[in-house]
């Protein structure tokens, strides 16, 4: 039952995501003449040059891309993206039909900026809730999904940055008016595209960063089961115990290595304070990968920390006497 639950959830949370990228496109992108980056950018300026709907564009386009991401393999990708697309879509017709002005922001050409270092954001933090529930805000996503599991080896940086490219350069011409027979370049729609594609990919770095990274602290200490039931209660994570002998002092010392959450560093160093003869470093961890978990502790099936020092005490007797 909470299997389908937490499947439910997830699905209504990559909908929740799609309709709010589409109110982003509604009320801050299309009010201040820019394209954002990607598709997007390309059904933006369609619909300002022919009038055809960014919400019908949409789906022709990402409909195909995910069709392709689906039978090539990426099954739950492929239905999750087009969740995101079905429900921005949908919900950008929706405000086009009820076209409620009064929630637009229109800048009037004073403070764009504002507009689009939000929209940016928001984008970002959609890019991240998208693809930590396995799915995409489709187009450059999908093609850089497909690239990615398919060729390794190939940067995808490239495409997106020619999509991008493309997209900015486009609406030099766009957003251009002709006076007397003479295009008028505006300049602007380009310096707000390069904006939003800068505050959109920063967000989303910051967010991945933020998650991925942790770090290591190495605690070398003569009171190793007392200094890793505390740090264990504290953090919720266990540590590995290696036996070592101190150069100076001839003493038997533990070496505990925990990888931690970054933001649990100072309470651990604070809690180190309490023991004598102990001290620690830390070091930064860029990504951590594999079973790095706060609930571990909690659900693992294995032996309890203090049963685990007590089972190795043990076997360390057996072999002095051996």
């Amino acid at each position: 039952m909470k299997k389908v639950l937490g499947a439910v959830c997830r699905y209504l949370i990559i909908i929740l995501t799609g309709a709010m990228v589409a109110a982003t496109t509604y009320i801050l992108i299309v009010p201040n003449d820019f394209a954002p980056s990607g598709i997007t950018g390309l059904c933006v300026m369609i619909q300002y040059k022919l009038g055809i709907s960014i919400g019908w564009l949409n789906l022709a386009i990402n409909i195909p891309l995910c069709l392709v991401a689906f039978f090539l393999g990426f099954k739950q990708f492929a239905i999750k993206s087009y969740l995101f697309a079905l429900a921005y879509s949908v919900t950008y017709l929706v405000m086009q039909k009820i076209d409620p002005v009064w929630l637009q922001y229109d800048a009037n050409g004073q403070d764009t900026v504002l507009p689009v270092l939000i929209a940016g954001v928001l984008s970002g933090f959609a890019t991240v809730i998208a693809f930590e529930l396995n799915g995409s805000q489709c187009g450059t996503d999908i093609i850089s999904k497909i690239l990615s599991e398919k060729k390794p080896e190939f940067n995808f940086f490239w495409i997106s940055f020619i999509i991008n490219t493309a997209v900015a350069v486009a609406s030099l011409f766009v957003y251009s008016e002709v006076v007397d027979g003479v295009m008028q370049l505006d300049y602007k729609p380009v310096a707000l595209c390069v904006m939003y594609c800068l505050s959109d990919s920063l967000v989303a770095d910051i967010i991945f960063r933020n998650e991925r990274e942790a770090a290591q602290i190495v605690v070398i200490t003569p009171f190793p089961e007392e200094v890793l039931a505390d740090v264990t209660k504290m953090t919720h994570h266990t540590a590995t115990r290696l036996d070592g002998i101190g150069t100076y002092s001839g003493q038997s010392k533990a070496i505990l290595i925990f990888i931690v959450n970054k933001f649990q560093v100072p309470h651990i160093k604070r809690h180190l304070k309490n023991y004598e003869q102990t001290f620690c470093y830390v070091t930064p961890v860029s990504e951590t990968i594999g079973w790095f978990d706060s609930r571990k502790v909690g659900k693992a099936n294995r032996f309890s920390v203090r049963e685990a020092i007590e089972e190795s005490s043990k076997e360390d007797k057996i072999k002095f006497k051996e």
